[in-house]
């Protein structure tokens, strides 16, 4: 298991409940690997983060190979965050959301 920082955790936690949405809403998988480098904007937590620790976070789950950044600043989950995430939270969405709301 990849050790990672309470933020880096919390946003790959955000950005995997965003992606379960985007299939969720009928989006195709390979389209839902995708984030724009604005995603955090409209989640109620993230947003309230400074751009600097959104940044530094990003950083860290890209070094960590849970994403993968591109040059400006969009990025893509990863296959390997993917897997991470379905066998940390074996019971599915429901379990998942009640871990991030222990972040608030």
């Amino acid at each position: 298991m990849v050790e990672l920082t309470k933020d880096a955790d919390k946003m790959i936690c955000i950005i995997y409940k965003q992606y379960l949405n985007k299939i969720k809403s009928g989006m195709s998988k390979t389209a839902s690997y995708q984030f724009k480098d604005n995603f955090y904007i409209n989640d109620k937590d993230l947003s309230k983060w400074h751009y600097n620790d959104v940044n530094t976070a990003l950083l860290e789950l890209n070094r960590k190979g849970y994403i993968k950044l591109n040059i400006i600043g969009d990025f893509n989950i990863t296959d390997q965050a993917i897997i991470y995430m379905e066998n940390r939270f074996k019971n599915g969405f429901i379990e998942l959301t009640d871990f991030i709301a222990k972040f608030i």
